[in-house]
């Protein structure tokens, strides 16, 4: 009985001192690892070198016109050259402007109003936005809109992470169909007549600085509504 009385101590000394050694902060080399794949990866480090030749960078610069996987490369500058030369590349079909107006009501109708009069929920209670349906935004191209809400300008916020393209072109298609509704020609009125159109109820109430503006009423005018001329 003795010898093997002799291996189970043996094997429980062993047992502790393989335990004792496993403990935190105890030693300054790495022990023997399990697939160690696991624990050091072959990924590129931030600033460091390449894992085949230690002189090149690991950050290197991609090959021309590269984009990543599922990216759609539509023009995107980050300033204003060139920008009023972009035309927005959708096609005009109900089902792009119900997406438009979907992504509109989802992501500007806050601040730009339903009817893009800039009276949108966050008035009075923070800085009214510029309307869109009248004054200079009538006047700009697809490119520069598209731009803007890329960019974001002034107390706007960029959405090039919120929007991929295709749904900011999406919104700048509804936004044109807003500002002809605000604007309608003398022959679009005509025709509308002619074809017994009544729009006397289609304007929501908005609200505005002072309290609900009612219909017709909340289309901001130079002049009126606190807009300036």
């Amino acid at each position: 009985m003795l010898p093997g009385c002799l291996v189970w101590v043996a094997a429980a000394a062993m047992g502790l001192a393989l335990f004792g050694c496993a403990g935190p902060g105890t030693k300054s080399t790495t022990q023997i690892e399990y697939q160690p794949d696991m624990y050091v990866q072959a990924s590129v480090r931030p600033f460091g070198t390449d894992h085949v030749d230690p002189k090149l960078p690991a950050m290197r610069t991609p090959p021309a016109h590269t984009v990543p996987i599922n990216y759609t490369p539509f023009p995107q500058p980050s300033d204003v050259t060139g920008v009023d030369s972009i035309v927005d590349p959708l096609p005009v079909t109900p089902a792009v402007l119900a997406k438009g107006r979907q992504l509109f009501d989802n992501y500007c109708i806050v601040c730009h109003g339903a009817l893009a009069n800039g009276l949108g929920y966050i008035v009075p209670h923070m800085t009214q936005p510029p309307p869109l349906i009248l004054g200079a935004p009538l006047q700009f191209s697809d490119g520069r809109i598209f731009t803007i809400v890329t960019e974001g300008q002034g107390n706007m916020p960029p959405y090039r992470s919120l929007l991929d393209p295709a749904q900011r072109w999406a919104i700048i298609h509804y936004v044109r169909v807003l500002q002809l509704a605000a604007n309608p020609s003398p022959s679009d009125m005509a025709r509308a007549e002619s074809e017994g159109m009544n729009f006397s109820h289609d304007l929501p109430p908005a609200e505005g600085p002072n309290g609900p503006i009612p219909g017709a009423e909340a289309i901001p005018r130079p002049g009126v509504n606190g807009i300036p001329h």
